[in-house]
């Protein structure tokens, strides 16, 4: 029978330390944006500043509908599930970028375990984009089916609520996860 060969070496170890920067880089502003946005900095702010502008529903839906015992879904783009999952893969990928390295060092970090260490951050970091372009359909009145109203309108639109910020967050935070991905 023949035996499979796979590479035990990485053919450009140079490129792996300058690739572990970048993604250790990356990972620190993952653990910045989510942390401070974690548990719920600002997601309800920007959410009830899309629905007085006109974008998405609104936050008070929630408590309407508890208080008519009816049952309503939180949007995916403005639920405290999506904010954790950030939270949580960030916080996974520093350890797992520190395990990767450690195991770098000890020379039993193969090719074929970064194929598949590599493939599941890009799953779950997949799944956080997703999340975060999610669309808002759960007001007929008010719905949106594409992308955020933050990320397609002007952060100006809320500075003089003083969201200006935390608009500019939500963006750069979406900017890392598509840099992670």
């Amino acid at each position: 029978m023949p035996r499979i060969y796979l590479a035990r070496t990485w053919r450009t170890p140079r490129l792996l330390l300058v690739l572990f920067t970048l993604e250790s880089a990356l990972t620190i502003a993952a653990l910045a944006l989510f942390g401070i946005a974690s548990p719920n900095l600002y997601r309800t702010k920007l959410w009830a500043d899309g629905y007085s502008l006109g974008y998405n529903s609104s936050p008070d839906e929630v408590l309407l509908a508890a208080a008519n015992h009816k049952s309503f879904s939180i949007p995916l783009c403005w639920s405290q599930f999506t904010t954790t999952w950030n939270m949580v893969i960030s916080v996974l990928s520093m350890f797992i970028l520190i395990v990767k390295v450690v195991m770098w060092v000890m020379k039993v970090f193969w090719p074929v375990v970064g194929v598949a260490v590599h493939a599941a951050l890009l799953a779950v970091y997949a799944f956080g984009l997703h999340a975060q372009l999610g669309s808002d359909t759960s007001d007929p009145l008010h719905e949106n089916r594409g992308v955020p109203w933050y990320l397609t309108k002007s952060c100006k639109l809320v500075r003089e609520q003083g969201h200006y910020g935390y608009c500019m967050q939500a963006r750069a935070s979406l900017a890392v996860t598509v840099l992670m991905v």
